[in-house]
């Protein structure tokens, strides 16, 4: 099965950067991101 959410590290480096190819994170890849980074992933979270 592939991997479908970042690393938790992985997260917190895109947070940190705050830009992903080029762009600005917008605010629901923000949201998402923080999530993961905390180590929870969004079918945990409903």
């Amino acid at each position: 099965m592939a991997k479908k959410y970042p690393s938790k590290a992985k997260a917190k480096k895109m947070l940190r950067h705050g830009k992903v190819r080029g762009k600005k994170l917008t605010r629901k890849q923000v949201g998402m991101l923080s999530m993961l980074a905390a180590g929870k992933f969004p079918q945990e979270a409903k």
